[in-house]
């Protein structure tokens, strides 16, 4: 029995050691990649569309890939099974590359959007695709091409609705920590540990980026470069533990499915409903605005790391109350229950909205009589 006990310690110390150093890394970091960026004017200059008032450097996913990059270097664990992972890093370098360049030149969307599928028809080619339904819908298995062509859409979808995610301080990497959290936990109920260093290695640099995210006196943004990379990563580490979690017998598949797919549900629903609102407006579906849901929470006065905390809290409970319920119904009406949920979310914000357009109308009128 101790025997075991004293094994478990030493993975979980080895699992956190590189959690650690990320966040000692990406604090010591980035100070001084935030003054290199200034230099280069590297920076998000304020406009009529944001919220911001001053030039803010773009840094987050370049010192959140460096301080990552460096502490999975000592982890023995990681390097293990690093072959496995050479398309996922691959591709992630790639996206913070497009990213850095769209944060300081501003790329056409078309053109982020054709690299972006390249890198997911790679991830498709290297075998971590969508092999199956696992049964939403009543679909199980699926034809080859089809399964290339879905994995190639949804790769493409989840990195695009991350990147619109990411308007206020501290929510897509919020977003982004609590999935991290949670495919960290099934990564090691599946005792697939190289993957879990990875997850907690990135939530220790997330935690630090925060840290500057929120500060007045340092601030940073996380930039294209990273809200490309943490989308890119999530979705297809998110495929990878699907896979996974099916080839293990003994694993609770459905509830995992579940959970990966739920925990994607808010930032996927809101960009397929703000798609939706720009195309029927007549504009571009890649034209930015002012619709997406936390910009309906800073609309009735509230706070960016209030609004943070609830879209976060909503997201993981989404997940959790579809999980739950998949168990009792099916996967079908587990994922169906999760989009209502999130409809319900935005039903009650937009009203909120629209009532306090129309007060102010209506105070406006009062004020002229």
């Amino acid at each position: 029995m101790l025997p075991k006990i004293y094994q478990e310690m030493e993975n979980l110390i080895a699992l956190i050691t590189p959690a650690c150093a990320s966040l000692i890394f990406i604090l010591m970091l980035t100070p001084l990649i935030r003054k290199f960026a200034i230099i280069i004017q590297l920076v998000d200059k304020p406009n009529a569309r944001k919220v911001h008032h001053q030039p803010t450097p773009l840094v987050g996913g370049i010192s959140i890939f460096t301080a990552t990059t460096f502490a999975l270097l000592l982890s023995d664990v990681f390097l293990k099974g690093i072959g496995t992972f050479v398309p996922l890093l691959t591709g992630s370098f790639v996206m913070l590359a497009v990213g850095v360049i769209d944060d300081k030149m501003n790329i056409k969307p078309i053109y982020r959007l054709g690299i972006q599928l390249v890198c997911a028809y790679s991830i498709a080619e290297s075998g971590i695709r969508i092999h199956s339904f696992y049964g939403i819908l009543g679909i199980t298995e699926i034809p080859i091409l089809s399964q290339y062509l879905i994995t190639i859409l949804i790769i493409a979808g989840v990195v695009n609705a991350y990147n619109l995610m990411d308007g206020i301080d501290g929510l897509l990497a919020s977003l982004a920590l609590v999935t991290f959290l949670v495919f960290g936990a099934i990564a090691y109920r599946l005792h697939a540990f190289e993957l879990t260093a990875m997850y907690l290695t990135i939530i220790g640099s997330i935690v630090g980026f925060l840290r500057f995210n929120f500060s007045k006196k340092n601030k940073i943004f996380m930039g294209d470069a990273g809200s490309l990379l943490l989308g890119f990563i999530l979705v297809v580490s998110g495929i990878y533990l699907l896979n996974l979690s099916y080839q293990t017998e003994k694993t609770n598949n459905p509830q995992i499915l579940v959970l990966v797919v739920g925990v994607f549900l808010v930032p996927v629903l809101d960009s397929l409903r703000v798609y939706r609102s720009r195309i029927k407006r007549g504009s571009s579906p890649f034209k930015a605005d002012k619709t997406h849901i936390h910009h309906l929470f800073l609309f009735i006065g509230t706070s960016h790391k209030k609004t943070t905390l609830v879209i976060s809290t909503a997201s993981v409970l989404i997940a959790l109350i579809s999980a739950s319920l998949c168990s009792i119904l099916s996967i079908t009406w587990g994922l169906i229950i999760g989009s209502l949920l999130f409809t319900i979310f935005f039903i009650v914000l937009a009203i909120n909205h629209a009532v306090m357009e129309w007060r102010k109308k209506v105070e406006h009128l009062e004020n002229k009589v």
